[in-house]
C-alpha cells in the first residue's frame, strides 16, 4: 500500500481556500486509506478559545494522516481565564431563540453571578469588545452568531468592569445579512388574556461595520379578579372581583436602531437609539360605596434611550470612549370616589460617559504584566410631582458621580517562560473610588488568584471589599400615602386593607459589603463535551439599605414606630420607609454541569466536519504551543464586521468559518434557520444551589434573623435552601426541543395570630417545541410560503404549578392564593418568525 503523510500549516488566506475546497480534491486524489484531520491552533491563544495544537512529535501520528493547522475564530477573548460554557452555530441554533435578549433569557442559569449578590444582565461583549450599550445587541438574531462565549465575573476586570456579573462574548458572522418579521400570539389556559406582538427587524453585516434596525407592538387584553378563582373574605370585596384587574390591557410600540462603522482595521464607532412607549389601563375596584362604574388607573410611560463608543487600539493598548443617556417619563391618572382624579408624574434623565484603555505594561518574570484603567461619571436627575385630594407633593432630586476604577493581573507562574510546571498562576489586583455628589467617598478594592493546573481544570480565588450608597430615591423621595394597599397581618392573622408611607431616608447610611468566592471549573477530558463547575460564596454586608421588610412580630417589634394599629388591634397603616440593617451575611455552594453533543453529521466532503483530532486546547494552565505567540494583548480583537484575510486575524479553519447568508440573509445551501450545517445537537445544563447560611441583625438588641429557620424580610417569605435548575434540549433534521425546569425547596415564617406561615415546594417545567422549516426541503419545495422560516410553540408552567402558602389550620390566606401570585398558570404561545 501506498502510504502517505502530509502536514501543512495553513494562515490567513491560503487556510481559506485550503480548509473549505483543497481539501476534498487532495483526500479523493490521495490513494486509500488517507484521513483528513482538521487541528486548530490559536493565532492568539487564550484559555477561552480554540486552543493551539500541541506540536507533537510526527511518531504520534498515523502514517496515513493529513494534519491542517488553522486559526480560531476571530473575535474569541483573549484571556488566561477558561470558558465557563461554549455555544458554537449549532448550538445556537439548538435554542430556538428569536434574539440576542431571549438567548440570554435562555442562558440565566449558566450566567447568572455566582457571587450571591447581583443578578443582573452579563457583561456583554462583542468580538471581544466593549459595547455602548445592551441596546446596541438586544435584538440581533441568532443567525447572526458565529459563537457564545461564557466567563466568570473575574473576566470583567480586564475590561474596565467591576467583578460583579459573568461575562458574555458574542462572536458574530463577518458578513451577513437578513430581512425577518415575527408574530406571536398566547393565552392562558384558565384563559381571560390574550397577548400579541409583531416584530419586524433588519440586519447587515460586512467588512464596513454592521446596521440593526427593529421595531414592534405588543398588545395585551385585561385580566379581571372575576376570571380567577379567588376566595374572599370579605362578601363586599367578592361583590366588585370583575371591577378590579389582576393584569392591565396595555400596548407597547417600540422602535430602535444600530450602527457600527469600522473606521480602519482596529477601529470602529457604534451608536444606538431606542424609544419605546406602553399606554395601560387598571381597574381599582368600584371605590367606598359599591355601586357605579369601575374606579380606573391610566398610565403612559415614554422611554428613549441612547447611546455611542469608540472602540481602537493604541499601539498595544486597547482603548474605547463610550456615552450614553437615558430619558423615562411617567404620567398616571388615578379615579377617586369622589370623582376626582389624582395625578402622578415623573421624569429620570440618566446620563454618563467613561474612557477605558488597557494593555500590556511590561514583560514580567512569567509574562506580560497587564492593566486596565477606568475613568467615569455618572449623572442623575429625578423629579416628580404628585396631586392627591388637592395636596401637591414635589421631589427634586440629583446626583453625580466622578470614578476611576483599575486593575493589575501579574503572572506568577507560566511553563512557557519556564516559571513553574505546575500550570499557570496569575493574580489580579483592583480598586474603585467614587464620590456622589449626595453622599460621602466610597471606595473598593479586591484580589483574584486564578491558577490554571491543566488545559481542562483552572482555579479560582477571590476576595472584594466595597462599598455602596443608597439610590437617590431611598435617600430623598417625597413622602407618598397610598391607602387601600392589600397587606396581610401576622399579629391577626388577616388580610386587610391598610395606607403605607412611602418615599426617602436621608439618615441611612453607606453599605460595607465584603465578598469571598472559590471557584473550579474542569472540562471532564474523560468525557467529550463535559464541563463542570463548583463556586462557594460567602458575603457579608454592614448597614444595608432596605424598604421595611414584611411586618412579622420580629421586625414589629423592632420597628414599633413604623406600625399604627386601632384600640382592637388592627393594622391601619405602615411606614415602609428605607431602613438600614445592621449586618447581613450569607453563603452558598453552588455547583453545575452542561453536556453537549452532536450527531448526525454528514460525513467528510459533504459538506460536514471533517473526523479527526479535532481541535486542542490549551486551556488555562497550558503553555502555547508551535509558532503561537505568549498571551498578551498584542493582537487586538477584530471590528465588528469581521477581519480581512492577511489583516489582524486569519479567518477560521472551514470546519469553524460561518457561513455566509445568502442575499436574503440565509445560508445559500440550504440547512438550517440562516444557513449552516445538517445534522444533530442535545445539550443539558443542571445546576444546582444550595444555601448555607442567610442571617440578617436588625440592629443591636434585636434577635437575628435567620431566613433559612423561620424568619423573613419580604412577602415571598423566607430563603430557600435549594434551588435546581435544569436546561436541556435536543435539535435535529429541523426539529428542536427544549425543556426548563426550575425547583426551590420553599420556607417557613415562624409566628404570628395562625401559626407558621408555610411556602411549599415548587417545581416548574417551560416546554419549547420548534421546526425550521429551511431544513425540510421536500415539505418547503410542496409548500414555498414555508422557505425560511420557523414555526414555534412555547408553553410555560407546563404542569399550571402554582406556590402553596398556607397557616398553620390549612387555610391559604387572600393574597397568596394563586390568581394573586401567579395569575397567569399556564401560558400558551404560538410564534412565525420568517425572512425574506
Amino acid at each position: 500500500m501506498n502510504k502517505t503523510r502530509l502536514s501543512l500549516s495553513v494562515r490567513a488566506a491560503l487556510l481559506a481556500t485550503a480548509a473549505s475546497s483543497a481539501l476534498p480534491a487532495m483526500a479523493e486524489a490521495l490513494p486509500p486509506p488517507v484521513a483528513v484531520t482538521a487541528a486548530a491552533t490559536t493565532e492568539q491563544p487564550a484559555a477561552g478559545g480554540e486552543a493551539a495544537a500541541p506540536a507533537e512529535d510526527e511518531d504520534e501520528y498515523d502514517d496515513d494522516e493529513i494534519v491542517v493547522t488553522g486559526t480560531r475564530l476571530a473575535g474569541q477573548l483573549d484571556t488566561d481565564f477558561a470558558p465557563e460554557a461554549e455555544l458554537d452555530e449549532a448550538a445556537v441554533a439548538s435554542y430556538g431563540v428569536s434574539s440576542i435578549e431571549e438567548l440570554l433569557e435562555a442562558l440565566e442559569p449558566q450566567t447568572r453571578s455566582g457571587r450571591g449578590r447581583g443578578g443582573g444582565r452579563p457583561v456583554i461583549l462583542v468580538n471581544g469588545r466593549r459595547i455602548s450599550g445592551f441596546g446596541a445587541v438586544r435584538n440581533i438574531p441568532p443567525e447572526a452568531i458565529a459563537k457564545v462565549e461564557i466567563f466568570p465575573e473575574e473576566v470583567a476586570l480586564q475590561y474596565g468592569y467591576a467583578a460583579t456579573e459573568r461575562v458574555v462574548n458574542f462572536v458574530l458572522k463577518p458578513d451577513f445579512r437578513q430581512i425577518s418579521a415575527e408574530a406571536e400570539a398566547g393565552v392562558p389556559t384558565q384563559g381571560g388574556q390574550f397577548k400579541s406582538e409583531l416584530e419586524p427587524s433588519f440586519i447587515a453585516i460586512g467588512d464596513t461595520g454592521r446596521l440593526n434596525l427593529n421595531a414592534s407592538w405588543e398588545h395585551q387584553t385585561m385580566l379581571l379578579e372575576s376570571e380567577r378563582d379567588l376566595a374572599y373574605d370579605d362578601p363586599a370585596r367578592a361583590a366588585e372581583a370583575s371591577a378590579r384587574s389582576l393584569s392591565p390591557a396595555s400596548d407597547q410600540y417600540m422602535i430602535e436602531g444600530t450602527i457600527v462603522r469600522n473606521l480602519d482595521k482596529v477601529t470602529d464607532v457604534q451608536a444606538s437609539l431606542r424609544f419605546d412607549q406602553t399606554d395601560s389601563l387598571a381597574l381599582l375596584g368600584l371605590g367606598e360605596d359599591g355601586v357605579g362604574a369601575a374606579l380606573r388607573r391610566e398610565s403612559r410611560t415614554q422611554n428613549w434611550e441612547g447611546s455611542a463608543s469608540l472602540n481602537g487600539m493604541l499601539g498595544d493598548w486597547r482603548w474605547s470612549l463610550t456615552g450614553n443617556y437615558a430619558d423615562a417619563d411617567q404620567r398616571t391618572f388615578t379615579e377617586q370616589d369622589d370623582g376626582t382624579r389624582d395625578r402622578f408624574d415623573s421624569s429620570q434623565q440618566s446620563f454618563g460617559t467613561n474612557a477605558n484603555i488597557s494593555g500590556s505594561v511590561t514583560e514580567g518574570w512569567a509574562g506580560p504584566i497587564r492593566a486596565s484603567i477606568t475613568g467615569g461619571y455618572t449623572g442623575l436627575r429625578y423629579d416628580s410631582r404628585s396631586l392627591r385630594a388637592g395636596d401637591i407633593t414635589t421631589t427634586d432630586l440629583g446626583r453625580d458621580t466622578p470614578s476611576v476604577f483599575g486593575s493589575l493581573t501579574v503572572p506568577l507562574l507560566d511553563p512557557d517562560y519556564d516559571v513553574g510546571n505546575i500550570g499557570r498562576l496569575s493574580l489580579t489586583l483592583n480598586a474603585q473610588a467614587e464620590r456622589p455628589s449626595d453622599f460621602s467617598a466610597l471606595t473598593s478594592w479586591g484580589a483574584t488568584a486564578n491558577w490554571g493546573l491543566t488545559g481542562n481544570l483552572s482555579l479560582i480565588a477571590s476576595f472584594k471589599s466595597d462599598e455602596a450608597a443608597p439610590s437617590v430615591t431611598q435617600l430623598g423621595a417625597a413622602p407618598l400615602v397610598t391607602s387601600g394597599v392589600t397587606y396581610y397581618d401576622f399579629a391577626t392573622g388577616q388580610t386587610v386593607q391598610i395606607a403605607t408611607t412611602t418615599g426617602g431616608n436621608p439618615f441611612l447610611r453607606a453599605e460595607q459589603r465584603r465578598d469571598l468566592k472559590f471557584g473550579l471549573n474542569w472540562e471532564v477530558p474523560m468525557v467529550d463535551g463535559l464541563r463542570f463547575s463548583i463556586d462557594y460564596n460567602h458575603n457579608r454586608s454592614d448597614d444595608t439599605a432596605n424598604s421595611l421588610p414584611l411586618l412579622t412580630p420580629e421586625i414589629e417589634a423592632a420597628f414599633p414606630d413604623r406600625v399604627t394599629r386601632d384600640g382592637a388591634g388592627n393594622l391601619i397603616a405602615i411606614d415602609q420607609r428605607p431602613v438600614n440593617f445592621d449586618r447581613a451575611v450569607n453563603s452558598q455552594i453552588r455547583w453545575g454541569v452542561n453536556f453537549s453533543k452532536s450527531f448526525g453529521q454528514p460525513e467528510p466532503g459533504a459538506g460536514g466536519e471533517g473526523r479527526g483530532r479535532g481541535a486542542r486546547r490549551s486551556g488555562a494552565g497550558a503553555p502555547p504551543r508551535g509558532d503561537a505567540p505568549p498571551p498578551g494583548d498584542d493582537a487586538p480583537p477584530p471590528p465588528e464586521g469581521g477581519a480581512k484575510s492577511g489583516e489582524q486575524a486569519a479567518p477560521p479553519p472551514a470546519a469553524e468559518r460561518p457561513r455566509r447568508g445568502g442575499g436574503r440573509g440565509f445560508g445559500r445551501g440550504g440547512g438550517r434557520f440562516g444557513g449552516g450545517q445538517q445534522g444533530g445537537r442535545w445539550q443539558v445544563s443542571l445546576y444546582h444551589t444550595i444555601k448555607l447560611t442567610d442571617k440578617v441583625l436588625i440592629g443591636p438588641g434585636v434577635p437575628e434573623l435567620d431566613l433559612l429557620n423561620g424568619s423573613a424580610t419580604g412577602s415571598g417569605g423566607g430563603s430557600n435552601r435549594h434551588l435546581v435548575e435544569l436546561n436541556g434540549g435536543v435539535f435535529y433534521k429541523g426539529f428542536g426541543t427544549r425543556v426548563s425546569a426550575k425547583y426551590d425547596s420553599g420556607s417557613t415564617i415562624v409566628g404570628g395570630a395562625n401559626g407558621d406561615l408555610k411556602f411549599h415546594d415548587l417545581a416548574t417545567f417551560n416546554l419549547r417545541i420548534f421546526a425550521d422549516f429551511n431544513q425540510m426541503p421536500k415539505l418547503t419545495d410542496d409548500l414555498s410560503f414555508l422557505k425560511n422560516s420557523r414555526l414555534r410553540l412555547s408553553v410555560n408552567n407546563l404542569f399550571d404549578a402554582q406556590r402553596k402558602v398556607t397557616d398553620a389550620s390549612g387555610v391559604v390566606p387572600l393574597n397568596y392564593q394563586p390568581g394573586y401570585t401567579d395569575s397567569l398558570g399556564r401560558y400558551i404561545e404560538l410564534e412565525w418568525r420568517k425572512a425574506f
